[in-house]
């Protein structure tokens, strides 16, 4: 196999353990057992995986962007939704799955994540785009649009070693998150208008 076979191969590899949905001892032991050559790359990954993501924040001086940052603040999600009563769309997508989702909607896996995880303040994803996400979930629109307002997940491995019980991020809207993830105006434009 030529190297660069073999970083492919590497990068494949790494990639879908990222997307895994929990990175516990049972996720890392079974990637470690089928590539014990990339335990270093899995090591350092999970250190990265594991460690709060940095989020790019931009202070305005603007009444709307506060009344809007306040409203996220105080969203509450519809009367009688727990998350126990919500099926997840995305409980079906691990792994190479979820790559392939990600890009049949022709978005960052970033972006897919945030979604997963419901850290996106529901009522600002465009009808479109969430339209096409019910349809690659196969998932109906109306109960995904339920399991996106239920409050954010706190990531599996946010407890490893904390002191106290960690707490689920501060929800932000989805324009902030495309602005955040550092997309093209095309890639937004695309986001925000096709139906396909």
């Amino acid at each position: 196999m030529s190297t660069i076979d073999s970083d492919a191969q590497r990068e494949d590899i790494l990639l879908a353990f990222s997307v895994e949905p929990l990175h516990d001892k049972a996720t890392v032991e079974r990637y470690l057992a089928l590539n014990p050559q990339y335990t270093e790359d899995f090591i350092d990954l999970l250190g990265e995986l594991r460690s709060p993501p940095v989020l790019r924040s931009d202070v305005v001086d603007d009444e709307d962007a506060a009344q809007r940052a306040w409203n996220a603040l105080t969203a509450v999600p519809p009367q009688g939704l727990d998350s126990a009563s919500v099926a997840n769309p995305f409980d079906s997508f691990t792994g190479t799955s979820f790559v392939a989702l990600a890009e049949g909607l022709r978005i960052r896996r970033s972006i897919l994540i945030a979604l997963r995880d419901r850290l996106i303040n529901a009522s600002s994803i465009p009808a479109p785009f969430l339209n096409r996400l019910a349809h690659a979930t196969q998932f109906p629109a109306e109960k995904l649009r339920a399991y996106l307002h239920l409050p954010a997940i706190v990531p599996a491995g946010a407890s490893y070693k904390a002191n106290e019980k960690p707490a689920a991020p501060a929800k932000i809207d989805f324009e902030q998150l495309l602005d955040n993830s550092g997309i093209s105006a095309d890639e937004k434009r695309d986001i925000f208008t096709s139906t396909e």
